[in-house]
């Protein structure tokens, strides 16, 4: 079992086992459910930017190609042109940050299962 990286169908399904698991991956599950929607409709960007499917493997690196990515269409647009482009900037910046935390729980309950502490 791996704790560097996770498949998006792993990320959707995964369910805590016990009640220590559960305070670990407490999370605000309309992320994995608005993700989950994207993915049927072959929709799903992580952050706006890298377009994933069921099967890619999600790490925490890609968390940062996605900023990096930002930060170059920052430098290259000067920001956004109107409030609605700021408003979905700033929400898919959210979103990512909150992926990026499911993400790490499930990496550190994955990690416990393995050395056997939860």
């Amino acid at each position: 079992m791996s704790t560097d990286s996770v498949t998006l169908r792993q990320l959707i399904a995964f369910k805590p086992e016990n009640d220590r698991e559960k305070e670990i991956f407490n999370i605000h599950q309309h992320i994995l459910d608005d993700m989950n929607n994207k993915l049927q409709k072959k929709l799903y960007y992580l952050g706006g930017q890298i377009k994933m499917d069921y099967d890619d493997k999600i790490n925490l690196e890609l968390f940062n190609k996605v900023r990096d990515i930002n930060r170059q269409r920052e430098i290259i647009l000067g920001g956004p042109s109107n409030s609605c482009e700021a408003m979905s900037i700033y929400q898919h910046k959210n979103i990512l940050d909150e992926t990026e935390k499911i993400v790490k729980k499930y990496f550190e309950i994955m990690s416990l299962r393995e050395n056997e502490i939860i």
